[in-house]
């Protein structure tokens, strides 16, 4: 678990440059993971539509013109084969938006941490002129 600092300008340089490359990782790590899921979510939605979509034909035949999300209820009604799908799709989809979310976080917390740096440069070119 990581601590984010109340007010960066408070660390030392040698802290602000640790916490700056552990952020790096974090978000490379974080980018890759992201990446790893979204592979995965891209090849289970596909196999997870076209098995619907197979399944689909005969319940649009007997109960004709209904949205997809309805024909979709009902084919995971008739099919549990697809329940394991349909539940790794789920799984994917909420690490995917956490994800999401963290690189956002790694990002802002980087670009804070990124301006502190400047205005100490600016601040000790300051001084020395």
């Amino acid at each position: 678990q990581f601590e984010v600092p109340n007010d960066p300008s408070l660390l030392t340089g040698t802290q602000l440059g640790q916490i700056m490359l552990r952020m790096s990782g974090y978000y490379s790590y974080t980018q890759r993971m992201l990446g790893i899921c979204d592979a995965e979510l891209s090849l289970i939605e596909a196999e997870y539509k076209i098995r619907v979509n197979q399944k689909a034909g005969g319940i649009r035949e007997r109960v004709g013109r209904i949205n997809q999300e309805a024909i979709e209820a009902m084919v995971l009604a008739d099919n549990k084969e697809l329940e394991p799908l349909y539940k790794r799709k789920l799984e994917l989809s909420a690490i995917k938006i956490r994800l999401e979310s963290l690189l956002l976080i790694y990002d802002k917390f980087s670009q804070t941490l990124s301006r502190e740096l400047s205005r100490r440069t600016m601040e000790a070119q300051l001084n020395v002129g």
